[in-house]
């Protein structure tokens, strides 16, 4: 199942079932479940307790329940008013916690403004301004209070108020098994995922990026074994296909850092993708090829057309230059 964009750059439009050629049709869900747009914003129910909030920087996920909102990321900073619109136009139930699946910008930026419009998970008496509950992997917190020894871009109400460095963070709100899954190493190391058991909806952050190649982000720590490995045991573990009912909705619904609703097929196809572009570095490396000539050689030339860019923040070029170094470092 594929739930693509068709206006404004990326905001989600309609919903379509995707067969294996990838022509849509329009399917029952997206007439039962339209997208509002408030602002820039564009909102879609993806569950019936479950949102998700395109255009806020990264995609902002809503988990909703009697114990009120659990936001998986806050967008950017400058998004951060329309976000707040957009969430309590979801639901008047309070903020309570919000998820960050790293440390980037746009994931964290908004969690100053949406964490002062919520009150904590659970009461801290010791805190004479009650905010949501905000919780990372520890990673997060260290990167946003002193990055690189220099005085932080986020004020300390935008930091973590709760961090873990344990496999897994379980929690149980909103009738739902919460599990935060700690997948460091991958984009950066800071990453986590979100699985929401009961709702049958897992969160990726920047593990999947499906507007392009992932981005593997070596000044912080990201490798490219790491991240396959994220994807691996996302197929694995958290994420189940419609079998053998193919032709009926069904399946866990993925939530990526960027880009559409996707489900298993897709996260295959990612997967299969990279593996297949690093397995032709590796082989580059292993004969001797130097960085610019293995770029030179255009490994991920089949694919560059549905993930690469020639410009922008992350270049196809960028992409090919991270593997190498990644495969590079770990060969003896």
């Amino acid at each position: 199942m594929r739930w693509s964009a068709t206006l404004y750059g990326g905001p989600l439009i309609a919903l379509a079932i995707v067969l294996p050629a990838h022509h849509g049709a329009p399917s029952l869900l997206a007439q039962q479940h339209p997208s509002t747009t408030i602002g820039a914003l564009e909102t879609i129910q993806i569950r019936p307790n479950v949102y998700v909030v395109f255009g806020a920087g990264a995609n902002v996920t809503v988990h909703v329940g009697d114990d009120g909102l659990i936001l998986v990321d806050s967008g950017s900073s400058d998004t951060s008013k329309a976000l707040l619109k957009a969430v309590t136009s979801i639901s008047n139930r309070p903020i309570r916690l919000i998820i960050n699946t790293g440390a980037d910008a746009d994931h964290v930026g908004g969690n100053d403004a949406i964490a002062r419009a919520g009150v904590p998970l659970t009461p801290d008496p010791f805190t004479l301004e009650p905010q949501a509950t905000i919780l990372a992997h520890e990673n997060v917190l260290r990167r946003m209070s002193a990055p690189t020894g220099r005085p932080s871009p986020f004020p300390p109400t935008a930091w973590p108020t709760e961090t873990f460095t344990s496999q897994f963070k379980s929690l149980y709100v909103n009738d739902d098994a919460v599990q935060v899954i700690r997948q460091t190493g991958a984009h950066s190391d800071s990453d986590v995922m979100v699985l929401f058991r009961k709702a049958d909806v897992v969160v990726t952050g920047d593990i999947i990026d499906l507007r392009h190649f992932p981005v593997i982000d070596r000044t912080r720590g990201g490798g490219i074994q790491r991240e396959l490995d994220a994807l691996n045991r996302l197929l694995k573990e958290l994420i189940v296909p419609n079998l053998p009912n193919v032709l009926k909705p069904g399946g866990t619904l993925v939530v990526p850092g960027h880009g559409y609703v996707s489900d298993y097929g897709e996260v295959v196809e990612y997967r299969d993708m990279l593996t297949v572009i690093t397995d032709i570095i590796r082989n580059m490396i292993e004969k001797g090829m130097t960085v610019d000539q293995v770029k030179a050689a255009d490994p991920a030339r089949g694919y560059r057309g549905r993930y690469g860019a020639g410009t922008g923040p992350w270049t196809t070029e960028m992409f090919v230059e991270a593997v190498y170094q990644s495969l590079k470092e770990s060969t003896p």
